[in-house]
């Protein structure tokens, strides 16, 4: 019987972990597991990341996050950075679809743009509005029922518990054992072997990962200490209470929870459960680029929107270049537009349409807003289609001869 590590964070958890993400996925390949998860604190930074390099090692990826909790509202701030760090609980999200990918990833910007104070926080509010189609986990020793038993006793754990399983779902919510030496954990594993006898809520096995090897222990705690402005020497510093945060292989962890078997085999139920599948392609074979959606007006698609911006926006050029007294030959304007056209064909073909609406609106409110803007760098910075946008300020065209001539000196002659 194998294992899944469901609990593991990577260097996305930033200043906490050391793991690289390429290093993780092939420790858990070479120990032979037949999928791993990445779970980092309040942020999914290195999901895309993971999912591809898990594919090319033909390992199933499990994208999920540590999500922190505020004690009261995520809309709620102005504590010192002690009193709004400590309350904050923890649960360990994992998606199972593509639905559940989207929801995870709604909660991790809601935690940055409306929760943010020191971490990305969300609430319950949120949590149960994006519940659907996610496996949650009680999480670390800080984790939501975790720190109910701590402060408020079994009874307000087991309430607790039974709130948890309302909101995700009996089948989806488990009741997470560590056994990394910490003392807290000796209590709570206890607790909660009997409450999963009491509320049926099944166990699962983790380790909490931090870093790939005991040896790496030493360099996690040296980026706590910068995290939070403390030195090796300072005994009040934050530890992790042990030096058995690395990824374990199957025989290990096995041995560790020997005494309760299905809290490894659930780790395999849940890997089986979890299958976020990335869409590449449309169903037109064109490759699908995950961008913010441009909001066009009068019904207008991102194409006809590009075509109608880009062609004003030409229009608007030939003005101002008469204004210079640098007027566009009358003989010239029909190359131009035959560019332009020739130009959104490949745009609309590569599928960069939305990409070109949406880097033209930023630039442009950056101009007209006294930011500085640079002259545009990268092949698009030498089309037509970005200078009748305005996303660039030079015309490409009087140039493009002298190209041509660089590419094909043999045919290109350039007259006197």
């Amino acid at each position: 019987m194998s294992f899944v590590h469901l609990h593991v964070h990577s260097q996305y958890s930033l200043l906490e972990a050391t793991s690289r993400i390429s290093s993780l996925v092939k420790k858990a390949v070479d120990m032979g597991m037949p999928a791993v998860a990445l779970t980092d604190n309040g942020n999914m930074f290195g999901a895309v990341e993971f999912y591809f390099a898990c594919k090319e090692q033909n390992i199933k990826p499990i994208l999920g996050m540590d999500v922190y909790i505020s004690p009261k509202s995520r809309l709620l701030k102005g504590e010192d950075r002690e009193a709004a760090q400590m309350p904050n609980r923890r649960l360990v999200l994992l998606a199972k679809n593509w639905q559940g990918y989207q929801n995870l990833c709604q909660l991790s910007t809601i935690g940055y743009q409306e929760g943010f104070y020191y971490k990305p926080r969300l609430d319950f509010e949120v949590l149960q509005k994006f519940s659907s189609d996610l496996v949650c986990l009680s999480g670390n020793s800080r984790g939501e029922i975790a720190y109910t038993f701590q402060k408020h006793g079994k009874e307000a754990a087991i309430e607790r518990i039974v709130e948890m399983q309302k909101i995700w779902g009996k089948e989806n919510f488990y009741l997470e054992l560590n056994r990394t030496g910490t003392a807290e954990w000796n209590e709570l594993n206890q607790f909660f072997i009997e409450a999963a006898k009491t509320t049926g809520a099944p166990l699962v096995a983790t380790n909490n990962v931090h870093y790939l090897d005991p040896d790496d222990q030493l360099a996690q705690e040296v980026l706590i200490c910068i995290g939070s402005n403390k030195t090796l020497q300072d005994e009040s510093r934050f530890k992790l209470g042990s030096d058995q945060f690395y990824f374990k292989n199957n025989d290990q962890m096995k041995a560790l929870f020997k005494d309760v078997p299905e809290a490894i085999e659930n780790t395999l139920k849940i890997a089986e459960m979890c299958d976020v599948k990335f869409k590449l392609k449309d169903e037109n074979g064109k490759a699908i680029y995950h961008l913010p959606v441009f909001a066009t007006v009068e019904g207008r698609t991102q194409k006809e929107e590009l075509r109608l911006q880009a062609f004003k926006g030409l229009e608007q050029r030939f003005k101002e270049a008469v204004e210079r007294n640098e007027a566009i030959a009358e003989e010239k304007i029909p190359e131009y537009k035959d560019r332009l056209e020739f130009e959104l064909g490949v745009i609309d073909r590569m599928g960069f349409n939305s990409y070109f609406l949406i880097v033209q609106d930023f630039i442009n409110w950056a101009k007209t807003n006294g930011v500085p803007v640079g002259p545009g760098r990268g092949s698009g910075a030498g089309s037509l289609c970005a200078y009748s946008l305005r996303i660039t300020d030079l015309d490409p065209i009087p140039y493009s001869l002298l190209f041509e001539r660089f590419l094909n000196p043999e045919r290109i002659s350039m007259p006197d």
